[in-house]
């Protein structure tokens, strides 16, 4: 990776300087901090040649996969304890929380802890934790970022180590009042920020807390000094510093986006699979840091209220997290699918929608308000449908089969599908003549053949989105592997604008069933037992 600096320059006068780190694996652009960072904090810990901690007011830690990266090399480190023992303001959001905190059990999935050592700047720890949710949460002590006790704040929680073990040299600032603990309803309240004793050194995991919230950015104020005057030359810096933080796809790549495409209205496209597993999240990285290189302006949301499989698009194109980023599906995400997509049109020209699992689950649960999966939030959306097609499981053959049964099934439901990707393939058998005869089946059924991408070695720690991923290498591999193996031009072409349409849920379950039943009858005579009849 290049490690080619940003310019980003300010020719007015700064009283106060505020540092943001800039490394692999932070998200510089998750959220937007308040407007209140004027440079960058690079590798080298250096802020116009001169070390951060003589330049800087401020530093802010990022979220992101620092951590998971083991991106926060000595220089930087060396600069961030100068910055904390010499009683300047430094803060960590989620990641940069865990950056540092003692320590972090980043083992969610193994059967014994793996610690993580962080910077020991805050006396606490954390074990794993899955929080997704938009959240309140209270005030309950002072920092230098939380000086009104008993406010209240917003903000959302994107984590998955968010258990938070306090020690006796922290005190906790903020505690969150949450609804959804590890993918279930389960309200309880959590710790979601802590403080030193000096209180100049602050950890957080509620992102957008600067953004939404006029009391953090008071406090903030406060305690730098910052008038009102200062806080508009910060705001013309922050300004300057986006634009060329935007311009870049991924963290230090040197890859430049190519000159902006005009385009309206918004086209969309939505991209489900066969089951978990398939590799939408990687396909859907990989088109967008693709998309994003070639002009144009992308924005991807999720369908349900796991956000963190946005998050490595979301790395590369250098967007926020926003309200309508979380499709509403029965009690799970953010935001009404209509609403959503319709304030996403407005701040983007081409939209991908990530649906949840496979394109039916949910679909038989009648419990919650409907929607309830990604097959009927495509049919709302009146959307262009791609799917993406695991092929590692039960090899070319038998994927093939089930992929045809499944377009068949989307499409007498009412889900325009447009094209399938075929991903995880060992392809060293595959002829000019089998990918031939595989572009007619799926033509025959109507659909594009996008695109047959190999089987990479991902199934290691850091490189699965929600188990210690590093968002460098996944990004990486997922744009390598798009531009390689799938027709960017052809993806483009069969997107269309969102037509939002009133769906009969009550109706579409009940085809849904009709199909079932149909099949269960077919195989009982022994006859087509294809689910489609």
């Amino acid at each position: 990776m290049s490690t080619t600096k940003i310019n980003a320059s300010y020719s007015g006068v700064l009283r106060h300087k505020i540092g943001l780190v800039y490394l692999s694996g932070a998200l510089p652009c998750f959220e937007n901090f308040g407007n209140l960072p004027t440079d960058l904090v690079y590798a080298d810990a250096q802020v116009n040649g001169k070390p951060a901690s003589e330049v800087l007011d401020m530093l802010i830690i990022p979220g992101g996969s620092l951590v998971e990266s083991g991106s926060i090399n000595p220089t930087v480190t060396k600069e961030i304890i100068k910055m904390a023992e010499s009683g300047k303001y430094v803060l960590g959001v989620c990641s940069g929380f865990q950056v540092l905190a003692k320590e972090t059990d980043v083992g969610r999935l193994s059967t014994s802890p793996l610690v993580r050592k962080g910077l020991g700047l805050l006396d606490v720890e954390f074990k794993p934790l899955v929080c997704t949710d938009r959240v309140c949460a209270s005030i309950v002590d002072k920092s230098f970022i939380t000086q009104e006790i008993g406010q209240d704040v917003r903000g959302f929680h994107c984590h998955t180590y968010g258990q938070t073990v306090l020690h006796g040299n922290s005190r906790p600032i903020l505690v969150t009042h949450a609804n959804r603990i590890n993918y279930k309803k389960n309200p309880q309240d959590l710790i979601s920020g802590v403080a030193n004793k000096e209180g100049n050194v602050a950890g957080v995991f509620i992102h957008g807390l600067l953004d939404q919230n006029p009391p953090i950015l008071h406090s903030i104020m406060q305690s730098l000094d910052i008038s009102t005057l200062d806080l508009a030359e910060i705001k013309k810096a922050n300004t300057k510093l986006l634009e060329n933080i935007k311009s870049e796809v991924g963290i230090s790549t040197g890859i430049r986006q190519q000159p902006a495409l005009s385009q309206t209205p918004t086209k969309l496209v939505m991209i489900t699979a066969l089951g978990s597993g398939s590799g939408k999240t990687f396909i859907v990285t990989g088109i967008a840091g693709a998309l994003k290189k070639r002009g144009y302006n992308v924005g991807v949301i999720k369908v349900g209220g796991d956000i963190r499989d946005a998050v490595s698009s979301l790395y590369l194109i250098k967007e926020p997290i926003r309200e309508y980023s979380s499709i509403k599906i029965g009690e799970s995400g953010w935001t009404p699918l209509e609403q959503a997509v319709t304030a996403a049109s407005l701040d983007y020209n081409f939209l991908i929608v990530e649906g949840a699992m496979s394109a039916f689950t949910g679909l038989l649960n009648e419990n919650y308000k409907r929607p309830m999966s990604t097959a009927e939030v495509a049919a709302a959306l009146g959307a262009s449908t791609v799917v993406v097609v695991g092929c590692d499981k039960e090899g070319l053959e038998g994927a093939l089969i089930n992929t045809l049964n499944y377009i068949k099934t989307l499409q007498s439901l009412g889900v325009k599908i447009r094209g399938v990707i075929l991903n995880k393939l060992r392809i060293s058998y595959i002829t000019e003549e089998t990918k031939q005869m595989i572009q007619q089946a799926f033509g025959q059924a109507g659909v594009e053949l996008l695109g047959m991408v190999p089987r990479l070695d991902l199934d290691v720690r850091g490189m699965i989105p929600e188990i210690e991923i590093r968002y460098e290498d996944f990004g990486a591999q997922a744009i390598e592997a798009v531009e390689k193996s799938i027709a960017l031009d052809l993806f483009t072409k069969i997107a269309f604008p969102p037509q939002i349409t009133k769906v009969d849920y009550d109706a579409f379950t009940a085809k849904f069933k009709n199909l079932i039943t149909n099949y269960m009858l077919s195989a009982s005579r022994g006859g087509d037992q294809n689910i489609v009849t």
